[in-house]
């Protein structure tokens, strides 16, 4: 490598050491993600990082022509500096341009896996890049896109597998490393070999770590399309109810609007009192409610519904009785709701006195009639059907 590009490679490589160590200390962090420090330290990573990404694109580092052999383990590790902006845009939470942060994560993740791809690094059983990416411009060009469930659930389960593995390979190898270094003090010749044995750990740590970052931005990228459906439904929102603003404003100001006095006047406890017709213009007159000195120019009223507040706290959920049931016949015969009369009521059966014996006969006679009536004619014997007592 000649001087011209070694200068710029040399502070890209600090640089992004930096980023690392910021990144980690955010992801290490005990703040809250809406925090005002939380946010600055985002926004100072997310700066250095496009200051590498744009290093990086200067000295036009990864090309289709060349393999992962061909590169150090320092300009290897400079493949992640994608992978890490888009994580880093992430933590930024900004309301009013949310949907452009999230647009300008997806194209970092998917610039990550695409170089990734070509210099022969994702695995393509496991991770189908350009089938993500299709993905991908089909959900933001409204277009629905067809999925298996079952097949994304397999698909998840075995990322999530191999993200294990992963991660206790990477923490096997920096365990290696770290005892590396504590014993790199005092080598001797004899000791050379145990050199390249390190640059082998290095190197399977580095090419370890992008494995597992594409296992995750495949991930986020999931989670990002979610998000950013919903983003862009809270921006057609907060449009659509700035377009119904604009057309109360215009509304107002047409004519035979009401002065602003008046449209603006509905937080007052009494609008009718305040807004009285003047005969002479046929317009609301708007009077203030106090002069210059404090005093009141016309009567009102003072309204305070803590009280009533307070007591629907503690009650039923349900509505309750006000009135009893005597009240409420009463008021509905007010009203007229209830029918009363008709008619003469029948006249009582007149009782048989124990004295006339002509009397008592015919109703022993009618009796015993009845009588023989039901045993000859048992319940149900003139039915046709089988309802037969």
């Amino acid at each position: 490598m000649d001087s011209d590009t070694s200068a710029p490679e040399s502070s890209l490589r600090v640089n992004f050491a930096r980023a690392q160590r910021q990144l980690q200390a955010i992801n290490k962090s005990e703040l809250a993600s809406s925090s005002v420090e939380y946010q600055s330290q985002a926004q100072a990573l997310v700066k250095l990082l496009k200051t590498c990404a744009a290093q990086v694109d200067q000295l036009s580092l990864f090309s289709s022509n060349e393999t992962p052999d061909d590169y150090s383990t320092s300009e290897l590790r400079l493949l992640l500096v994608s992978a890490y902006l888009g994580e880093a845009l992430q933590k930024l939470s900004a309301s009013k341009n949310r949907v452009a942060i999230l647009e300008e994560a997806a194209v970092s993740y998917k610039r990550f896996l695409l170089t990734a791809q070509l210099l022969g690094i994702v695995d393509k059983h496991a991770v189908d890049v350009e089938k993500l990416s299709t993905t991908e411009s089909n959900s933001s060009s409204g277009r629905p896109t067809a999925s298996d469930p079952g097949r994304d659930r397999m698909q998840k389960i075995e990322r999530f597998k191999k993200m294990r593995a992963l991660q206790l390979s990477i923490a096997e190898l920096e365990a290696k490393l770290a005892g590396g270094d504590a014993a790199a003090g005092g080598k001797s010749n004899k000791e050379e070999e145990s050199d390249d044995d390190l640059d082998e750990v290095e190197r399977d740590h580095v090419v370890k770590l992008i494995e597992l970052k594409i296992y995750q931005v495949v991930d986020d990228l999931d989670i990002l399309k979610g998000e950013m459906k919903m983003a862009q439904q809270m921006e057609e929102m907060k449009r659509r109810s700035a377009g119904n603003g604009e057309a109360d404003n215009r509304s107002r100001s047409g004519p035979g609007a009401l002065p602003d006095e008046v449209s603006d006047g509905e937080w007052r406890l009494d609008s009718q009192t305040y807004h009285q017709i003047d005969t002479r213009t046929g317009r609301p007159s708007v009077r203030p409610v106090f002069n210059s000195k404090g005093q009141p120019t016309q009567p009102f009223v003072l309204t305070n519904n803590r009280q009533a507040i307070k007591d629907s706290v503690f009650r039923p959920g349900w509505a309750l009785p006000t009135m009893t049931i005597d009240e409420y016949l009463k008021q509905e015969e007010e009203r007229g709701g209830i029918i009363s009369g008709g008619g003469k009521e029948p006249d009582a059966k007149p009782e048989i006195d124990d004295n006339d014996h002509e009397a008592l006969d015919a109703e022993t006679m009618k009796k015993r009639e009845w009588d023989e009536f039901t045993d000859n004619n048992p319940k149900g014997a003139g039915n046709r059907g089988g309802n037969r007592g």
